[in-house]
């Protein structure tokens, strides 16, 4: 997710900060900068629901100035369909002009020659791209638009046509569900075709739908053919796996049984905090601030950024407040969550127990 070497110069202070629940730097920052999109995923919300305006782009200049300024290295862009927002290639290089490493998520869809090269020649060096099935007509039933696999496996190629000597690196999003665990065994063989260098496996989350959720027996299937099939495909092809894990809904039994129940931090939270609060955040497209987007609708905002400086929320009572509330055992969305579970374990090893 992002590089630890400013908690491994920096380790005293960073101690210090979460002995007494104070700020440390928000060295990853993911930032949504619109709520719509142009697919209609099964398990996703966005397009189903209509939201307010997302802020002007001027003011999230303004607050990946003062990101910068508070030492963020990565700048993560998400949505909604980010791509919606034509101004985005600005908002990329005004980031890396400030020294920031950008990474972006997209669907694809929207992405042509000349998008692509413009995201690449504004700093872009990181980009998943959204395919949940090395097969069209699965992809399709997911996302729900008739054509998307087309425009989408373009986007991947394109990406990696303008890549320039490997600058920019290519991921592969894929969210493991009831509709699609079945198709998946090829996708390492999609991603060398594509050049992508890489596939994340996310586990569909439970509010998603019983019928997305994955059964007992969906998860030994996976897990007896699939799984093992995709991690030796992947090593074969040269395609790394995201936190190297083919296995999202856990290997073993007891990580299993919590994976059917979406636990996905498979219990390392009730004995470990989550460092997300001294070292992340995540500014919704409507200038509300969260810790993560585990915490987005399970906890109220912690700031707007339409009132307030960001740098007044992150040294803030209400982070303050959940700082304090991370220590073993963590928030209850914590147990559902997986993605900072390889840099937690890091940051334990150099700072803890403490």
């Amino acid at each position: 997710m992002y590089s630890l070497e400013t908690i491994s110069t920096e380790k005293d202070d960073f101690q210090k900060a979460v002995l007494n629940a104070r700020a440390f730097k928000p060295l990853y920052v993911k930032i949504k900068i619109n709520y719509g999109c142009n697919l209609k995923c099964e398990m996703c919300k966005h397009w189903r629901e209509t939201r307010e305006a997302p802020i002007s782009m001027d003011r999230f200049k303004e607050v990946i100035t003062e990101l910068a300024e508070l030492g963020t290295k990565k700048i993560h862009f998400s949505g909604g369909e980010p791509m919606l927002r034509p101004q985005l290639p600005d908002l990329v290089a005004h980031a890396t002009g400030l020294g920031m490493r950008v990474t972006l998520t997209t669907n694809g869809t929207l992405i042509n020659k000349e998008k692509a090269k413009a995201l690449i020649e504004a700093g872009l060096r990181g980009v998943n791209v959204s395919i949940d099935s090395p097969i069209r007509k699965v992809h399709e039933k997911v996302r729900g638009v008739e054509g998307s696999f087309k425009l989408t496996t373009k986007a991947v190629s394109l990406f990696n046509k303008y890549s320039h000597k490997g600058k920019l690196t290519v991921r592969i999003n894929t969210v493991v569900s009831r509709d699609n665990y079945f198709s998946l065994a090829t996708l390492p063989d999609l991603a060398h075709e594509l050049g992508a260098d890489g596939i994340n496996l996310i586990p569909v989350d439970d509010h998603c739908g019983e019928h997305l959720s994955m059964r007992k027996k969906d998860i030994a299937l996976f897990n007896e053919e699939i799984a093992p099939h995709i991690e030796k495909r992947a090593s074969e092809l040269g395609i790394t796996i995201a936190d190297e894990d083919a296995f999202p809904f856990g290997r073993d039994e007891s990580e299993v049984r919590l994976g059917r129940a979406g636990r996905y931090a498979f219990g390392y939270y009730g004995k470990h905090p989550c460092f997300a609060p001294w070292t992340h955040s995540l500014i919704d497209f409507n200038g509300f601030v969260y810790v993560c987007c585990m915490t987005r609708e399970q906890i109220p905002p912690l700031g707007d950024i339409r009132k307030q400086s960001f740098k007044e929320i992150w040294e803030g009572l209400a982070y303050q407040n959940v700082r304090q509330k991370m220590h073993p055992p963590s928030l209850k969305p914590c147990q559902r969550c997986d993605d900072f579970i390889v840099e937690n374990k890091k940051i334990w090893d150099m700072v803890g127990p403490y």
